[in-house]
Protein backbone atom coordinates (compact mmCIF):
# COMPACT_ATOMS: atom_id res chain seq x y z
CA UNK A 1 0.00 0.00 0.00
CA UNK A 2 1.61 3.58 -0.73
CA UNK A 3 0.11 6.06 1.89
CA UNK A 4 1.72 9.67 2.25
CA UNK A 5 1.59 11.46 5.72
CA UNK A 6 1.21 15.04 5.50
CA UNK A 7 2.62 16.50 8.63
CA UNK A 8 5.51 14.97 10.69
CA UNK A 9 4.82 16.30 13.89
CA UNK A 10 4.66 13.69 16.72
CA UNK A 11 1.31 12.12 15.58
CA UNK A 12 2.45 12.48 11.78
CA UNK A 13 6.20 10.88 12.90
CA UNK A 14 3.74 7.83 14.86
CA UNK A 15 1.22 7.09 11.89
CA UNK A 16 4.36 6.79 9.61
CA UNK A 17 6.56 5.31 11.50
CA UNK A 18 3.87 2.32 12.30
CA UNK A 19 2.55 2.36 8.24
CA UNK A 20 6.28 1.76 7.72
CA UNK A 21 6.22 -1.22 9.85
CA UNK A 22 3.48 -2.43 8.93
CA UNK A 23 4.69 -2.91 5.66
CA UNK A 24 2.92 0.03 3.25
CA UNK A 25 5.55 2.40 1.33
CA UNK A 26 5.36 5.75 3.25
CA UNK A 27 5.97 9.00 1.71
CA UNK A 28 6.17 11.43 4.43
CA UNK A 29 5.79 14.95 3.61
CA UNK A 30 6.33 18.59 5.62
CA UNK A 31 7.40 22.24 5.29
CA UNK A 32 10.62 21.42 7.50
CA UNK A 33 13.33 19.28 6.48
CA UNK A 34 13.96 19.08 10.82
CA UNK A 35 10.32 17.83 11.57
CA UNK A 36 12.03 14.17 10.12
CA UNK A 37 13.93 14.12 13.04
CA UNK A 38 11.30 12.50 14.79
CA UNK A 39 10.77 9.55 12.86
CA UNK A 40 12.33 6.52 14.21
CA UNK A 41 14.83 4.06 13.33
CA UNK A 42 12.62 1.71 11.94
CA UNK A 43 11.15 3.95 9.46
CA UNK A 44 11.89 2.89 5.71
CA UNK A 45 9.94 5.26 3.99
CA UNK A 46 10.69 8.58 2.13
CA UNK A 47 10.91 12.04 2.82
CA UNK A 48 10.09 15.21 0.87
CA UNK A 49 10.31 19.12 2.28
CA UNK A 50 7.24 21.09 0.92
CA UNK A 51 3.97 22.37 0.94
CA UNK A 52 1.25 19.07 1.32
CA UNK A 53 -1.33 21.13 -0.84
CA UNK A 54 0.67 21.54 -3.60
CA UNK A 55 0.00 19.26 -6.42
CA UNK A 56 3.37 19.30 -7.59
CA UNK A 57 4.39 18.30 -4.28
CA UNK A 58 1.94 15.34 -4.05
CA UNK A 59 2.90 14.54 -7.02
CA UNK A 60 6.30 13.88 -6.35
CA UNK A 61 4.76 11.69 -3.48
CA UNK A 62 3.23 9.62 -6.17
CA UNK A 63 -0.40 10.20 -5.28
CA UNK A 64 -1.39 8.97 -8.58
CA UNK A 65 -0.60 5.61 -7.32
CA UNK A 66 -1.59 6.44 -3.15
CA UNK A 67 -4.41 4.16 -1.85
CA UNK A 68 -4.11 6.51 1.36
CA UNK A 69 -3.65 9.69 2.37
CA UNK A 70 -3.09 10.96 5.76
CA UNK A 71 -3.08 14.87 6.43
CA UNK A 72 -2.35 15.46 10.39
CA UNK A 73 -0.07 19.27 9.92
CA UNK A 74 -0.91 21.71 12.72
CA UNK A 75 -3.69 24.14 10.59
CA UNK A 76 -7.06 22.80 9.70
CA UNK A 77 -7.55 24.25 6.58
CA UNK A 78 -4.33 23.15 5.41
CA UNK A 79 -5.46 19.81 6.52
CA UNK A 80 -8.81 19.81 4.95
CA UNK A 81 -7.41 21.27 1.79
CA UNK A 82 -4.87 18.24 1.27
CA UNK A 83 -7.94 15.23 1.36
CA UNK A 84 -9.64 17.51 -1.07
CA UNK A 85 -7.08 17.41 -3.47
CA UNK A 86 -6.14 13.97 -2.92
CA UNK A 87 -10.06 13.26 -3.49
CA UNK A 88 -11.60 15.23 -5.74
CA UNK A 89 -8.44 15.42 -8.15
CA UNK A 90 -6.54 12.14 -8.15
CA UNK A 91 -9.28 9.95 -6.74
CA UNK A 92 -7.63 8.43 -3.64
CA UNK A 93 -9.74 6.20 -2.56
CA UNK A 94 -9.14 6.76 1.42
CA UNK A 95 -8.24 10.23 3.31
CA UNK A 96 -8.65 11.16 6.69
CA UNK A 97 -7.73 14.85 7.98
CA UNK A 98 -6.87 15.85 11.67
CA UNK A 99 -9.44 18.17 12.86
CA UNK A 100 -8.60 20.81 15.58
CA UNK A 101 -11.43 22.70 15.98
CA UNK A 102 -14.28 20.69 17.08
CA UNK A 103 -17.00 23.64 15.56
CA UNK A 104 -16.25 22.31 12.44
CA UNK A 105 -17.37 18.71 13.00
CA UNK A 106 -20.27 19.24 11.38
CA UNK A 107 -19.10 20.87 8.24
CA UNK A 108 -16.93 18.32 7.74
CA UNK A 109 -19.06 15.81 7.94
CA UNK A 110 -21.40 17.37 5.36
CA UNK A 111 -18.78 17.50 2.92
CA UNK A 112 -18.18 13.92 3.51
CA UNK A 113 -14.51 14.64 4.92
CA UNK A 114 -13.16 11.51 7.39
CA UNK A 115 -11.59 13.18 9.65
CA UNK A 116 -10.12 12.51 13.68
CA UNK A 117 -10.93 15.12 16.30
CA UNK A 118 -8.07 15.19 18.70
CA UNK A 119 -9.72 17.28 20.92
CA UNK A 120 -13.02 15.45 21.09
CA UNK A 121 -10.76 11.95 21.69
CA UNK A 122 -8.59 13.88 24.55
CA UNK A 123 -12.02 14.66 25.86
CA UNK A 124 -13.66 11.55 25.93
CA UNK A 125 -10.56 9.49 27.23
CA UNK A 126 -10.78 11.62 29.80
CA UNK A 127 -14.36 11.03 30.72
CA UNK A 128 -14.02 7.44 30.16
CA UNK A 129 -11.14 7.92 33.15
CA UNK A 130 -13.51 9.41 35.26
CA UNK A 131 -16.60 6.73 34.71
CA UNK A 132 -14.25 3.74 35.13
CA UNK A 133 -15.28 2.85 38.12
CA UNK A 134 -18.78 2.44 37.50
CA UNK A 135 -18.22 0.50 33.98
CA UNK A 136 -16.07 0.96 31.37
CA UNK A 137 -16.52 2.20 27.98
CA UNK A 138 -15.87 0.16 24.93
CA UNK A 139 -16.79 2.12 22.20
CA UNK A 140 -18.28 5.83 21.78
CA UNK A 141 -20.15 7.35 18.67
CA UNK A 142 -18.52 10.72 18.24
CA UNK A 143 -21.21 13.21 18.19
CA UNK A 144 -23.56 10.92 19.44
CA UNK A 145 -24.74 10.32 23.45
CA UNK A 146 -25.00 6.22 22.56
CA UNK A 147 -21.96 4.35 24.38
CA UNK A 148 -21.02 0.92 24.42
CA UNK A 149 -19.92 -0.41 28.09
CA UNK A 150 -19.74 -2.88 30.23
CA UNK A 151 -21.37 -3.71 33.92
CA UNK A 152 -19.89 -5.44 36.95
CA UNK A 153 -23.56 -6.53 38.27
CA UNK A 154 -22.91 -6.14 42.11
CA UNK A 155 -25.80 -7.06 44.74
CA UNK A 156 -28.16 -3.96 44.05
CA UNK A 157 -28.79 -5.73 40.80
CA UNK A 158 -28.49 -9.31 41.59
CA UNK A 159 -32.13 -10.43 40.16
CA UNK A 160 -33.14 -7.83 37.60
CA UNK A 161 -34.41 -9.46 34.60
CA UNK A 162 -33.26 -7.58 31.15
CA UNK A 163 -36.66 -6.78 30.42
CA UNK A 164 -36.48 -3.99 33.54
CA UNK A 165 -32.77 -3.24 33.05
CA UNK A 166 -34.07 -2.06 29.17
CA UNK A 167 -37.99 -0.92 30.29
CA UNK A 168 -36.93 2.74 30.24
CA UNK A 169 -35.60 2.09 26.43
CA UNK A 170 -32.07 3.79 26.58
CA UNK A 171 -30.71 0.73 27.16
CA UNK A 172 -30.11 -2.63 25.06
CA UNK A 173 -28.45 -5.85 26.37
CA UNK A 174 -26.36 -7.02 23.98
CA UNK A 175 -24.55 -10.22 26.37
CA UNK A 176 -24.22 -11.49 30.12
CA UNK A 177 -21.00 -13.00 30.67
CA UNK A 178 -21.68 -15.31 33.59
CA UNK A 179 -18.27 -17.57 34.56
CA UNK A 180 -16.78 -18.39 31.43
CA UNK A 181 -19.72 -18.40 29.50
CA UNK A 182 -21.03 -15.42 27.13
CA UNK A 183 -24.49 -15.80 26.33
CA UNK A 184 -27.37 -13.18 23.87
CA UNK A 185 -30.37 -13.24 27.16
CA UNK A 186 -33.99 -13.53 26.22
CA UNK A 187 -35.77 -10.42 28.09
CA UNK A 188 -36.95 -12.72 30.98
CA UNK A 189 -33.51 -13.83 31.83
CA UNK A 190 -32.24 -12.65 34.90
CA UNK A 191 -29.06 -11.01 36.09
CA UNK A 192 -27.02 -12.35 38.97
CA UNK A 193 -24.20 -11.27 41.46
CA UNK A 194 -20.86 -10.98 39.45
CA UNK A 195 -22.40 -11.16 35.93
CA UNK A 196 -20.78 -8.84 33.52
CA UNK A 197 -23.24 -7.10 30.99
CA UNK A 198 -22.57 -5.36 27.71
CA UNK A 199 -25.24 -2.97 26.43
CA UNK A 200 -25.53 -0.14 24.92
CA UNK A 201 -26.28 2.92 26.77
CA UNK A 202 -27.75 6.38 26.51
CA UNK A 203 -25.67 8.91 28.35
CA UNK A 204 -29.36 10.07 30.68
CA UNK A 205 -28.91 5.95 31.55
CA UNK A 206 -25.63 6.10 33.35
CA UNK A 207 -27.22 7.48 36.48
CA UNK A 208 -30.02 4.56 36.72
CA UNK A 209 -27.53 2.29 35.67
CA UNK A 210 -25.20 3.18 38.98
CA UNK A 211 -28.44 3.20 40.88
CA UNK A 212 -29.51 -0.25 40.08
CA UNK A 213 -26.43 -1.90 39.28
CA UNK A 214 -23.54 -0.55 41.45
CA UNK A 215 -24.79 0.86 44.18
CA UNK A 216 -26.21 -1.30 46.99
CA UNK A 217 -27.92 1.10 49.20
CA UNK A 218 -30.18 2.07 45.78
CA UNK A 219 -34.32 1.37 46.62
CA UNK A 220 -36.15 0.73 43.25
CA UNK A 221 -39.76 -0.03 44.29
CA UNK A 222 -40.32 -1.49 39.85
CA UNK A 223 -37.53 -4.06 40.73
CA UNK A 224 -38.42 -7.66 40.41
CA UNK A 225 -38.45 -9.74 43.31
CA UNK A 226 -34.31 -11.04 44.04
CA UNK A 227 -33.70 -14.61 42.72
CA UNK A 228 -32.12 -17.06 45.19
Amino acid sequence: MHAIVGGCGRVGAQVADRLSVQGSDVVVVDARASAFDRLGPGFSGDTLVGDFTDTVTLSRAGIERAEVVVAVTSNDNVNLMAVQVATALFEVPRTVARLFNPAREESYRKMGVHYVSGTRLVAQAILNEVRVAAFPQHVTFGESDIEIVEMAVTRAGHGLSIAELEREGDVRVAAVRRGGRVRVPKPSDLVLSHDVVVAAVSAKAHRRLRATMCDPSAQDDQRPARAR
